[in-house]
């Protein structure tokens, strides 16, 4: 029988945990201790990925967690850049150890956890996926996406219109950039035309590519620079992935 299957974002649950179980004492004015219980940030995630399932009433659910050097590296070395140096919580890899051996976990080497519900929700099969995730990028994911408030049926079209409109405004809190003097205003402007539920816009994306690459010539760019921006902004899908070599497959328009 077909199966309604619970994708979590693992690395955000963790991460929110951890980070909301830390706690600094001030022993007096040069003196400060941060300090944090493992028992306290496993009871947290716990608590946390308990209402997720209770909220679905399924047992059938999987954790994803990033792993590795990711792919987009060797795309642009600077993809994150902006994070280095940042620690994780405190009690991070020691929870992170706990949820893999306790729950049901996937994660393949050089993808973020992104990546693997990407995947993971367009793999072709007879079972239903949920995405649970507060992330925006995951709206460039054909499928069904619960962001913890709301619940969203995301087309294919409308999937490759918020890939292409990332590729245009960047993501600061990844590090890429995007076209330059292009915001969100002026992305829907520019995109407006293509309306994500119409033919025109379709699933390989040959029309909106042609705006992208118009767009990037204007800032004095090739579309070389655009493709690297593409494939920075790209979640990956079943068909982006070469589940022989366990390697990424890098996006192309058309």
């Amino acid at each position: 029988m077909p199966r309604t299957i619970i994708l979590i974002d693992g690395d955000q649950y963790l991460y929110r945990a951890c980070a909301a179980t830390e706690h600094e004492t001030k022993w007096d004015e040069e003196n400060h201790v941060l300090a944090s219980n493992e028992v306290e940030a496993w009871d947290t995630v716990s608590s946390s990925l308990k209402k997720v399932i209770d909220h679905f009433g399924s047992k059938d659910y999987v954790l994803t967690f990033s792993e590795g050097e990711v792919f987009r590296k060797h795309i642009d070395p600077t993809y994150k850049g902006n994070r280095a140096g940042t620690r994780k919580p405190l009690c991070y890899y020691d929870v992170r150890e706990r949820l893999i051996a306790a729950h049901k976990s996937i994660m393949f080497n050089g993808l973020e956890a992104d990546d693997v519900m990407g995947i993971l929700a367009t793999k072709p099969g007879p079972d239903s996926k949920i995405i649970v995730a507060r992330d925006k990028d995951m709206k460039t994911i054909p499928g069904k996406l619960w962001d913890g408030s709301k619940f969203l049926t995301i087309t294919e079209y409308e999937a490759n219109y918020w890939h292409l409109y990332q590729t245009l405004v960047g993501d600061t809190a990844d590090g890429y950039k995007g076209c330059p003097g292009i915001g969100p205003k002026k992305a829907e402007q520019a995109l407006c035309e293509l309306n994500p539920n119409s033919d025109a816009f379709n699933a390989n994306c040959k029309v909106g590519w042609e705006v992208i690459k118009i767009l990037y010539a204007n800032a004095g760019l090739t579309e070389e620079d655009a493709l690297k921006q593409a494939r920075l902004a790209r979640i990956l899908r079943w068909s982006d992935w070469d589940s022989i070599k366990k390697e990424p497959i890098l996006w192309s328009p058309g």
